[in-house]
């Protein structure tokens, strides 16, 4: 279902992820009631009256959001972007204390859309999505929606991504050749039948940096094959019923355990972190790599034709996943001045213009339509996955967003215990149901 038939049910990081993070708030900008909201009536028209908007997002990301700017300005001459940024590891606590203030930006990244639609700080985009027509893909803004009861996935539409970070699987080519593999695995069994060929080899069958979670990317596929795309993205957006306690859980975590125990990760998997396992893995030194589209222009500049990318496999072929969400997912807080304008950035980030500049960034773009042109091969790899994705829709959010702390307090330190064998595979899966009905209930 797409917005512009009718406003329901429609995941597209901020570079590794961009999470739904805590109510947190010890930003600049004095906190404000909506008794400061200004109305205005929803409009396409912006007139030739000069406006000036400003922008708040993560600092990582200024690069990006600079070219949109600059060409969103071409197009309305009379409107000017004022853009500030937060480092981007204090964005996320910034965020909701930034667009509740009395003098909240026009157009602000959202850190936590479920706690700014419940304190009435965000514009419902409906009737914009109307004007414009917009036609955005269900699975780029489920979790931008929420309902009358405050629940996630479904009811009005309060925030529109930039461009999207997804999860699969980077393989190299040249390794695999030496090895007599000349195909990326499609299935499961074929990953593992490659990842055996390799370690009989005397070769490291998967780069995984256990140290930060990079673990749940690889097993979030698992967890997706296992238990289904909808029970996944149910968890995730907090659903009523919905439990990480599944049989599917805990026979992931025992494969991923498995994997551990037939020497397929490092030795020093534990201890790995993502920039060195990146470094290791354009070094040559893995057959695969489990981790996100945000390093795929890193990989394409050190291994070249040589480097691969496929989203991951399935049970049977046709049937592959990926965990994705916006780069930036970008809203307009209640207190806004000029929420027609903020309104006409978010519609041009969906023009066809906006999707090729998100693609020169190393992002799949949001919306739907011809695959913008790249000159890397590997990017060009992530975008056709993406493609075939949106159309499937096997997509999920990612599991370390389904609460504000539970990548920090379960997920990392779980796979951990999973992997060094001082929890078992029930034990893990009950550890972070634990932790979420904690921050859930």
């Amino acid at each position: 279902m797409k917005i512009g038939k009718s406003i329901k049910t429609i995941v597209a990081g901020a570079m590794a992820m961009a999470c739904l993070a805590s109510m947190a708030a010890c930003g600049p900008g004095s906190s404000s009631s909506q008794s400061n909201a200004t109305s205005e009536p929803v409009s396409t028209d912006l007139g030739n009256e000069n406006i000036e908007l400003k922008l708040w997002d993560g600092a990582g990301l200024k690069t990006f959001d600079d070219q949109l700017i600059e060409a969103f300005q071409k197009k309305y001459p009379n409107i000017t972007i004022k853009a500030t940024y937060d480092p981007d590891n204090t964005s996320a606590q910034n965020g909701p204390r930034i667009i509740s203030a009395a003098d909240t930006p026009d157009i602000a990244r959202i850190t936590d859309i479920n706690s700014a639609v419940r304190g009435k700080h965000l514009v419902n985009l409906d009737d914009y999505a109307k004007a414009y027509k917009w036609n955005l893909p269900e699975s780029q803004t489920e979790v931008y929606q929420v309902d009358s009861s405050g629940k996630i996935g479904s009811g009005s539409l309060y925030a529109v991504p930039d461009g999207v970070s997804m999860t699969g699987l980077y393989w190299n080519r040249k390794v695999a050749k030496e090895l007599g593999i000349t195909e990326a695995p499609t299935t499961v069994e074929q990953l593992e039948a490659d990842m055996k060929k390799a370690s009989d080899a005397g070769v490291l069958a998967m780069m995984m940096p256990a140290k930060e979670g990079g673990t749940s990317y690889i097993y979030q596929a698992l967890l997706t094959n296992y238990e289904g795309r909808d029970a996944v993205q149910d968890w995730i957006l907090q659903k009523s019923g919905a439990t990480f306690a599944t049989e599917g859980a805990v026979k992931a975590a025992k494969q991923i355990k498995s994997w551990q125990d037939a020497g397929y990760f490092s030795k020093d998997a534990l201890a790995l972190d993502g920039s060195t396992a990146l470094s290791r893995f354009c070094n040559g030194e893995a057959l695969f790599f489990p981790s996100g589209s945000w390093y795929s222009a890193s990989i394409n500049d050190a291994l070249g034709d040589d480097a691969g990318w496929v989203a991951f496999p399935g049970e049977s072929t046709g049937k592959e996943s990926a965990a994705a969400n916006a780069v930036t997912a970008f809203g307009i807080p209640a207190n806004a001045k000029h929420k027609n304008a903020a309104a006409a950035f978010l519609n041009f980030l969906q023009s066809e213009e906006a999707r090729q500049i998100a693609v020169d960034n190393g992002y799949p773009p949001v919306g739907e339509g011809d695959v913008p042109s790249t000159d890397n091969q590997l990017l060009m790899q992530v975008l056709m996955s993406y493609e075939n994705l949106v159309k499937t829709g096997n997509t999920t959010d990612f599991i370390n967003n389904a609460t504000a702390g539970i990548q920090s307090s379960a997920i990392i330190p779980g796979f951990q215990s999973l992997l060094d064998g001082t929890m078992t595979s029930k034990q893990f899966v009950d550890s972070i149901q634990k932790q979420y009905e904690k921050e859930t209930k």
